[in-house]
């Protein structure tokens, strides 16, 4: 499914080989040690019992500004229902033909139905959910029969069209039900709903009639009832809500990497090559300045989730000159990094290059922080 992706969001990522991620609704011990290090808000547990969501209205009510910012982000609208998706609402018709197949997402009797068709019949079926905003790409979910399933085919931006979700075999399927889409299994359901959208999880269980769109306050901060009952009782003292800023550094790398994906998840399920570059976090860690106890090369030392990323690349050069030296510095205590010998802004351009992932129509900015060398092996 689409997943906010740096810049973007792009691609069904539980697609990327023919395994799942291990992510059951019934964690084994191990993945419990590696997706709940102390401290720790998890999107996949939800609201224990006794706790409760409520929802980024009452937060604006005191961190106004930090809301409304929020709202307009990639991750806010990281999915909405699909009857609301902007792409489908200013495409009323969307067609790809696949070999002996012909599939349309169209908008009828206020719903968007999605079909299958190879000229004398058709399988079609209303979309609930569009996932991804739709700056690089989005991607469909439909139910049928109780199962939940990907759409085998995507919107793309840069083609302002349908191309093959990314994952899906390019070969056409071998009936009008499996032309429609893939089965997103009960662990790849529990892995991409909670990334996506906010308020629907409770004690390890998806409630869908309880969901919303986006990634809002809560999906980050963790259910806010304790904490607005501490405000009301004005008892500062036991506050009970969860600050990701306040991890640290390698521990928040996994936690945005719940989404983003760490080197646990890629490496089960085997996504290696340039499948994996929009997995910052993983990639982040390969870089020879990546301290997981340095707060400098933490992932909210560049991005700031409650703004829109920027995309302006001498913007990030403060970030980079907080370890490096500038041409003709001193060392410092805290500065020892090298100047680099040919520029002076701009940085990540050429030492976070942006690489094409085959089928995406976009370019993802490697978070494999290195000297590039055009003429590399991808490394790994």
């Amino acid at each position: 499914m689409l997943i906010a992706c740096g810049t973007a969001v792009l691609a069904l990522e539980s697609t990327l080989t023919t395994q799942e991620a291990p992510v059951p609704p019934e964690m084994s011990s191990s993945q419990a040690e590696h997706d709940f290090p102390p401290g720790h808000w998890h999107r996949t547990s939800g609201a224990p019992s006794g706790l409760s969501y409520v929802g980024r209205a009452v937060c604006a009510g005191c961190h106004t500004d930090v809301a409304e910012a929020q709202a307009q982000t990639a991750m806010s609208r990281a999915s909405t229902e699909a009857t609301k998706s902007d792409i489908l609402s200013n495409h009323p018709v969307l067609s790809y033909t696949d070999g002996p197949y012909v599939l349309r997402i169209e908008r009828k009797d206020g719903q968007e139905i999605y079909s299958a068709r190879d000229g004398q019949n058709a399988v079609s079926l209303p979309v609930q959910w569009s996932f991804g905003l739709g700056d690089a790409g989005q991607t469909y979910v439909f139910e049928r029969d109780g199962t939940y399933y990907e759409s085998r085919v995507s919107y793309y931006k840069d083609i302002d069209g349908l191309d093959i979700t990314i994952g899906h075999e390019k070969k056409p399927r071998a009936n009008l039900s499996e032309e429609l889409g893939r089965v997103l299994s009960e662990a790849a359901v529990y892995k991409c709903f909670p990334c996506h959208t906010s308020e629907g999880v409770l004690n390890r269980k998806l409630h869908f009639d309880r969901m919303r769109p986006g990634v809002t306050c809560e999906n980050c901060h963790g259910p806010g009832s304790q904490h607005l009952e501490a405000i009301q009782k004005r008892d500062w003292k036991n506050l009970h809500i969860f600050n990701p800023a306040h991890l640290a550094p390698g521990d928040l790398n996994d936690f945005c990497g719940t989404c983003h994906r760490t080197t646990y998840d890629v490496l089960s399920v085997n996504a290696h090559g340039i499948l994996n570059v929009r997995f910052q976090p993983y990639r982040l860690e390969h870089s020879r300045c990546y301290d997981p106890t340095d707060k400098r090369i933490s992932c909210i030392a560049c991005h700031d989730p409650h703004v829109n990323v920027a995309t302006n690349l001498e913007s990030y050069d403060s970030k980079c000159l907080a370890c490096h030296l500038n041409r003709r510095e001193k060392p410092t205590a805290t500065r020892t990094a090298s100047a680099c010998p040919r520029a002076t802004k701009a940085c990540a351009g050429c030492h976070m290059p942006k690489l094409s992932l085959p089928g995406s129509h976009y370019k993802f900015a490697d978070h494999y922080i290195r000297v590039y060398n055009p003429d590399e092996s991808y490394p790994d």
